[in-house]
């Protein structure tokens, strides 16, 4: 869930989860005083794919603790009078005044700009600003050129190289991009070659090639534009030399379907193959990342990389960590944003001419370099689900994108079939079946540790862990900032013989009326619903015990009218019994089968 959209309890959870300002999120102490250099951050934000959000009221070297503002009216005026005169062009801030740990914070959402309007510009500097992880950064004059050139739709592949002429081509490559180009159009079939690379974009009008053409179809491109080249290291790694910096260094030259072969290689020459059992019971060597998806990711790194003079000194490149491949190239998205990669809406070009030609365009076993039909991050993804893997994260930053695909060890036939006996295993992500083999073998996750193994937002990774304590699979244990999770003792047993729990109760479905069953454990077709997307981590704390409402929005990190309501849930469901009254701070509440043995 993009931070927009988070209340200000979940923001505070992600911040204190982190440990640090997030991407888009900035907290600033305001007990005292309106903090000073917003104007910057308002910068950034508006600069940032999705914008931001601006908390007031917060004390990050105390932990994010709750400090409170100093006067919210006087705070939000003088940050949407910031908003409106300090930066241009002005900006759309939404204000929220929201208690949090029983003081008053204002959470300010910062819409992004649109491309036309980019970048946003601080008055009275003169400087745009862009976010980094927990910070921001003055953009360089090539950034600074690189969100100018995003007001228009970018053609710099359709722009004819100087000096360059169809003896730059090469003639393999070229006589099997027209053959393919002439097997799926009748107009194009009965042209001359020369004819069909001037209607595809291949050669400009005025004779010379474009750089769209140079860069798929070249004897050498780098002649031209060196950085037409994809660069490639492995990172160092535990065990190496003090000072090591990396290894394998390469870098991959000629035409764009030589690189993507190249890069691959690299790849493969630079991470194992292991044994993986199939449903028919036998051992396959798979490479460490699916081909398919490597292939898709790559492809679309070198397809999709900004062409302009302001991105010509960067290229494209691969970063081999202990733990994931990093494949990044200069340019943000062009025409979606990162929710939309994958679905039916999740198509557009940077380079259209390029992406047009590259359709056409295969590499030595024959491959198109890309399909072209939108499809290649839903087929990374499906490939990567194939093999056990979890899913790639992707990261833009308006001018530079970022793929992250992790390295996860497939799971063993033992794992799988474990994993299968499980209850309430329905609908698991690859992150949560990971995760729960990982508690098999005694490990216990945190929130860092969660999302330092599987890169992902803290907001994402605490909705994933809550969710296997509210499936009866793991356990919470600790305060907010200290929480861990561990397997639930009883996650593998049957209803019959586990501890009463929130999903032996989940209650009928709408539309139909649930028989009175012996599992239901005397509960009727017309008791309330007792599942709540809070019981399960609620249950996990009343496993060590009666405790108060306070108490337990203390160890959950819930709000107390978020727990009182689970709470009430899960009474009506038989679930808890409460030791006092309404209302009164000293009530307790605790788990049936706690209150049965007192």
């Amino acid at each position: 869930m993009a931070s927009l959209d988070l209340t200000a309890s979940d923001l505070v959870e992600t911040l204190r989860a982190e440990g640090s300002d997030v991407t888009d999120v900035e907290a600033k102490r305001a007990r005292d005083g309106y903090p000073e250099d917003l104007p910057r951050t308002l910068s950034a934000f508006a600069n940032l794919p999705g914008g931001g959000v601006i908390m007031l009221g917060l004390d990050e070297r105390d932990g994010f603790s709750v400090t409170g503002v100093y006067d919210v009216a006087d705070a939000q005026q003088r940050l949407a009078a910031q908003a409106r005169n300090a930066v241009e062009p002005p900006l759309r801030v939404g204000f929220e005044s929201q208690t949090v740990d029983e003081k008053h914070v204002v959470v300010a959402r910062v819409s992004p700009l649109s491309a036309a309007q980019k970048p946003c510009i601080v008055k009275s500097s003169g400087r745009a600003y862009l976010r980094s992880y927990d910070g921001d950064y003055a953009l360089s004059e090539q950034e600074f050129a690189a969100f100018v050139a995003e007001r228009g739709a970018p053609r710099y592949d359709r722009e004819p190289i100087p000096e360059s002429s169809l003896s730059d081509l090469d003639p393999p490559l070229v006589a099997s991009y027209l053959a393919t180009a002439r097997s799926h159009s009748t107009r194009l079939a009965s042209m001359s070659d020369d004819e069909v690379l001037a209607h595809t974009r291949v050669i400009a009008p005025n004779g010379e090639v474009t750089l769209g053409g140079l860069y798929a179809l070249g004897r050498y491109p780098q002649t031209f534009i060196p950085t037409l080249s994809m660069s490639a290291r492995v990172a160092p790694r535990p065990g190496d030399p003090p000072g090591t910096r990396s290894a394998d260094l390469a870098h991959f030259d000629g035409p764009l379907p030589e690189i993507l072969d190249q890069a691959l290689t690299w790849v493969r020459r630079n991470t194992s193959t292991r044994v993986r059992f199939g449903s028919d019971g036998h051992g396959r060597d798979e490479p460490t990342y699916p081909s398919e998806a490597l292939r898709e990711l790559i492809a679309n790194a070198l397809v999709h990389r900004d062409l302009g003079p302001h991105a010509l000194g960067a290229r494209p490149q691969l970063v081999l960590e202990v733990d994931q491949l990093v494949i990044a190239n200069p340019g943000g998205l062009y025409g979606i944003t990162v929710d939309q990669l994958g679905t039916e809406t999740g198509g557009s070009a940077r380079n259209q001419s390029l992406y047009d030609i590259a359709k056409d365009v295969r590499t030595a076993d024959g491959r198109r370099v890309i399909e072209g039909v939108g499809t290649g991050i839903r087929a990374a993804r499906q490939a990567l689900h194939s093999a056990g893997m979890t899913p790639p994260s992707f990261f833009d930053a308006g001018i530079r994108f970022t793929a992250i695909l992790p390295q996860h060890a497939l799971l063993d036939p033992g794992d799988l079939a474990w994993l299968a006996e499980l209850p309430h295993t329905a609908g698991l992500s690859d992150v949560q079946q990971h995760a729960l083999v990982a508690m098999r073998h005694d490990q216990a996750w945190t929130n860092k540790s969660l999302r330092d193994q599987f890169p992902m937002d803290s907001t994402r990774a605490r909705s994933l862990l809550v969710d296997l304590v509210d499936r009866g699979l793991a356990r919470a244990h600790g305060d907010r900032g200290t929480r861990s999770y561990s397997l639930d003792p009883e996650a593998h047993l049957p209803r019959d013989q586990r501890t009463p729990s929130l999903f032996d109760h989940p209650g009928p479905a709408a539309g139909t009326t649930r028989p009175n069953r012996s599992d239901d454990r005397g509960l009727g077709s017309s008791q309330p619903r007792a599942r709540t997307k809070n019981a399960g981590l609620i249950a996990s704390v009343l496993s060590d015990g009666p405790a108060t409402s306070t108490e337990i929005s203390r160890r959950t990190g819930l709000s107390v009218r978020q727990v009182l309501y689970a709470l009430g849930r899960m009474e009506a469901g038989g679930l808890i019994r409460i030791n006092g009254g309404q209302g009164r701070h000293d009530t307790t509440y605790a788990r049936a089968e706690h209150q049965r043995g007192s």
